[in-house]
C-alpha cells in the first residue's frame, strides 16, 4: 500500500516501481510504503523509498565570431553549441542572461544573437552570458563569446592627370577611383593626408583635388597621398598621383612687309600674327630669338619690329 509521496509528481506502481516524471526538480524526496501479508493481513510493516533526483548536466561552451566592423553584423546564437542533457539546449528550458559585454556597443538579443553596430573600431570583444534551467535554476553555467571585428578593405588606387602648364588647372578628385569596403570612399569616412610633392607648385586640396599654378613648366610630377578610415585610424592605404602638364600650343606665323628702301623704314613687330595658346603672344611671356637674314642691313629689334 503506497503511502503519501513528498511530491505528488511521484506515483508508485502496483508492482512497487515508483515513476519520476519529466522536469522533476532536483531534490531529496521520500515515498513510505506499508507491505501486509495476505494470509495475515494485520501483519504488517512500513518503510520509506528515499528518492534523490539529480539535474541534467549543463554546458554553455564558449564561442567564437568575426565580422566586418564597418558594416556591422548580427552572429549567429551563443545556445548552438551549449547542451543541457547532452542535446542542445532547447531555449524554451532555459533562461539566458547576458553578462557585461567588454564594449557596450554589443549588444546581445534574447535568442542568443549579438549585434555588433556600423562603424565598430576592429579588435577582439568579449560578451559573456549565463544559461541556467529552468526547472532547477540554480542549475547554470557561464560561456564567454569571443567576437573578433575586422575592419574593410581600405584601397588607394593610382591616379593619372593632364592638363595645360600655361593657364594652370585643377585635376579630379583622387578619392574618385579609390575605395572603402568595396565602394567608392565616403570622404566623412577617410582621412586625406597628401605627401610632398615633386614640384611645389602643385598643391592638393582638402577635397583630393590638385591645383597645378598657372606657368607650370611642362613635365611630369608626382603626388603621393594616404588615406585612413577614421573609425580604424591605422587602417590606411597610400597611392600616387602623377600629373602630366603639357606646354601650350606655340605658333609663329610666316611675315610679309614692303617699304621704301631709299628711306628706310622700321616693319610692324613680327609678334602681330603669332600665337600662344590660342591668344597673340604677350611679349612677356617668350623669347624673341632673331636669325640671320638674307641681308645684314636688316636687323631685329627686341619688340620685333
Amino acid at each position: 500500500t503506497p503511502g503519501t509521496p513528498s511530491d505528488p509528481a511521484l506515483t508508485m506502481n502496483p508492482d512497487g516501481t515508483i515513476n519520476v516524471p519529466a522536469n522533476t526538480p532536483a531534490g531529496t524526496y521520500t515515498y513510505p510504503y506499508t507491505i501486509c501479508e495476505k494470509t495475515n493481513p494485520s501483519n504488517c510493516d512500513n518503510a520509506v523509498a528515499t528518492v534523490t533526483v539529480t539535474p541534467p548536466v549543463i554546458d554553455a561552451v564558449n564561442d567564437t565570431y568575426a565580422g566586418n566592423g564597418y558594416t556591422g553584423f548580427t552572429t549567429p546564437t551563443v545556445l548552438a553549441n551549449d547542451s543541457l542533457n547532452g542535446a542542445v539546449v532547447n531555449p524554451a528550458d532555459i533562461n539566458l542572461t547576458p553578462g557585461t559585454p567588454s564594449d557596450p556597443a554589443l549588444t546581445m538579443n534574447p535568442d542568443g544573437t549579438i549585434n555588433v553596430p556600423a562603424n565598430t573600431p576592429a579588435g577582439t570583444y568579449t560578451y559573456p552570458y549565463t544559461i541556467c534551467e529552468k526547472t532547477n535554476p540554480s542549475n547554470c553555467d557561464n560561456a564567454v563569446a569571443t567576437v573578433t571585428v575586422t575592419p574593410p578593405v581600405i584601397d588607394a588606387v593610382n591616379d593619372t592627370y593632364a592638363g595645360n602648364g600655361y593657364t594652370g588647372f585643377t585635376t579630379p578628385t583622387v578619392l574618385a577611383n579609390d575605395s572603402l569596403n568595396g565602394a567608392v570612399v565616403n570622404p566623412a569616412d577617410i582621412n586625406l593626408t597628401p605627401g610632398t610633392p615633386s614640384d611645389p607648385a602643385l598643391t592638393m586640396n582638402p577635397d583630393g583635388t590638385i591645383n597645378v599654378a598657372p606657368n607650370t613648366p611642362a613635365g611630369t610630377y608626382t603626388y603621393p597621398y594616404t588615406i585612413c578610415e577614421k573609425t580604424n585610424p591605422s587602417n590606411c592605404d597610400n597611392a600616387v598621383a602623377t600629373v602630366t602638364v603639357t606646354p601650350p600650343v606655340i605658333d609663329a606665323v610666316d611675315d610679309t612687309y614692303a617699304g621704301n628702301g631709299y628711306t628706310g623704314f622700321t616693319t610692324p613687330t613680327v609678334l602681330g600674327n603669332d600665337s600662344l595658346n590660342g591668344a597673340v603672344v604677350n611679349p612677356a611671356d617668350i623669347n624673341l630669338t632673331p636669325g640671320t637674314p638674307s641681308d645684314p642691313a636688316l636687323t631685329m629689334n627686341p619688340d620685333g619690329t
